[in-house]
């Protein structure tokens, strides 16, 4: 029943950004594509987190929760954690900052934060927060966590790759200056990639850090006691927690194989609660009647193709793809994950951040499409080096193998005639986000949506090549790290709605991604409730949220 697969979120949950002056979108407003949504049992479960940071949100005492996750969790080392990791690390490692319901920053271990010119951003970190070993947080600790994030061959480098230094001139002051003006550096310190820990232990286990055994020391409201990378964590309440004793006294994390079986532990009580489902409505028939909880997001579900292997690198081939795609027999093959169809790689309710909705419809009407239309793909196929069609390979996490042979079955009318290769997430990961030249045909979800365009760019241009990076189509056509470049240095809305159009617009011609649906976010349990619960809800220490129903 225990896994060795690697996280049900699965698809590369991580990205992005934004900058003064531009207008913030909140997950409350992402309506226009909204997941079938159901909520969980029959006690109300507050929509709003509405207490202090560090609070919990109800003031019941609970000895244990247990909770079931999708996957192993290989590592504690929050450079490397991906899956189920993701859901279980912010448990006990907390961010400077989190992003509210309505889409704006909020203080979380920084009490104030402010953006001192376009390159400078300081944060002064709260009074009174110590680390699990009762040692106090200082701004070395946050500098070093950053750089460490930062450093040669780390996975998350990208997120800091425009800091042009990181200044402590105390221990509660952190100033960072970038290189240059960056759109895409405010939500940085939000997110999970930029956890803060112990910079003493991190340097006294330089080698083993996060390992099994050696585990990392933060501030969160719970601490790491220990971890199997094939069944899963422990953690206990941090006594010296900086906002009050945490609710609940300890956490036992246990990793399963498939939804089937995660369903069937919450139904027996084996778990409390989920935060990770692969297919909400048959974990939902398995599980109980409303057990699961689904919200909208912002995020937008993608079809990769490698534009620089034969024979992907034609364009008509990929053209052709994207119109024999059929968006609706996707999403129902998603259980319930899924939300409305999506055409374009930034969902239009991100790009709104830039402008009206008027303004931004007709921006996007000059953005090529393509709906469902078998004539239409067979033509384009027509045109291309292999016009009767091909075989190849289409490579898939366990965890969505049903979309993906969805789409296979679709390519076939067309020709194309793609064998699916399922691989555990973490064996899939290392695939996808391999060597630029050997990165394979595939599908996954984004994840992590943001409110603001240049989150998507983390899956295009020439830096996002590298082992680790997200650009899985190798996707580097002349002037387009240019265009990125742009988005993010550029402050002004109505410019930067220009350039993410061109953007888009590029991408749209060229289809190194065909857009598949936008994302929903769930979580199950039978007695609990998450307070509050969205997209970004994961990224923070979300045990404080949990409610009875």
């Amino acid at each position: 029943m225990k896994s060795q697969v690697n996280g049900a979120r699965r698809m590369l949950r991580l990205p992005a950004l934004a900058v003064t002056g531009v207008m913030v979108l909140g997950v409350a407003a992402c309506t226009d594509n909204r997941p079938e949504s159901s909520a969980g049992g029959a006690g109300r479960v507050p929509e709003e987190r509405d207490v202090a940071p560090g609070k919990p949100v109800s003031q019941q005492r609970l000895g244990q929760l247990k909770v079931g996750v999708l996957g192993t969790i290989p590592t504690l080392d929050p450079a490397k954690n991906i899956g189920a990791g993701l859901y279980t690390h912010t448990l006990g490692l907390e961010s400077l900052l989190r992003i509210g319901r309505d889409g704006r920053l909020e203080p979380w271990l920084a009490d104030t934060f402010e953006q001192k010119s376009p390159v400078v951003h300081e944060y002064r970190l709260r009074r009174g927060v110590k680390f699990s070993d009762g040692s106090p947080l200082t701004s070395e600790d946050v500098r070093y966590s950053w750089e460490y994030y930062a450093g040669k061959g780390s996975p998350r480098g990208h997120y800091y790759a425009n800091i042009a230094g990181i200044a402590t001139p105390d221990e509660r002051t952190v100033r960072v200056t970038l290189k240059v003006p960056d759109a895409s550096w405010k939500y940085t310190p939000a997110m999970f990639w930029s956890g803060i820990f112990q910079k003493k232990f991190a340097q006294a286990h330089k080698k083993t850090f996060g390992q099994p055994g050696t585990l990392m020391v933060a501030t969160g409201p719970w601490k790491f006691d220990s971890l199997n990378p094939t069944s899963g964590m422990e953690l206990s309440a941090n006594p010296h927690y900086w906002g009050g004793k945490p609710p609940i006294g300890r956490i036992s994390v246990t990793s399963y194989t498939e939804d089937n079986s995660l369903a069937l532990a919450l139904r027996s009580g084996e778990i409390d609660i989920s935060p990770s489902i692969g297919a909400p409505k048959g974990f939902d028939a398995t599980a109980g009647k409303n057990t699961v909880t689904t919200v909208p997001t912002c995020a937008t579900a993608l079809m990769s193709m490698p534009t620089q292997t034969a024979p992907w690198d034609d364009v008509h081939v990929r053209r052709a793809v994207a119109y024999a795609v059929d968006r609706d027999s996707v999403i129902a093959s998603t259980q319930g994950r899924a939300g409305a169809p999506q055409r374009t790689l930034i969902s239009p309710l991100v790009m709104r951040t830039l402008g009206s909705k008027e303004q931004v419809d007709k921006a996007l009407d000059s953005v090529p499409g393509y709906d469902h239309d078998l004539g239409k793909a067979k033509a384009e196929l027509s045109k291309s080096k292999v016009p009767h069609g091909f075989s190849g390979t289409f490579v898939t996490s366990q965890s969505a193998a049903a979309p993906a042979q969805v789409i296979a079955d679709q390519l076939k009318k067309i020709g194309v005639k793609l064998k699916i290769r399922s691989m555990n997430d973490t064996a899939w990961a290392a695939a996808v986000t391999g060597p630029a030249d050997k990165r394979p045909v595939t599908a996954f979800e984004t994840g992590a949506c943001l409110p603001d365009p240049s989150f998507s760019s983390v899956y295009l241009g020439k830096a996002n090549t590298v082992p680790g990076g997200l650009n899985t189509a190798n996707y580097t056509p002349p002037g387009i790290d240019r265009m990125i470049a742009a988005g993010r240095t550029t402050q002004d809305p109505g410019k930067r709605l220009k350039i993410y159009t061109a953007l888009q617009k590029r991408v749209g011609e060229d289809v190194p991604y065909v857009p598949l649906y936008a994302e929903g976010a769930h979580y199950a349990s039978v007695k609990y409730g998450i307070a509050g619960f969205d997209g970004y809800t994961l990224n923070m220490p979300w045990a404080l949220n949990v409610v009875a129903k």
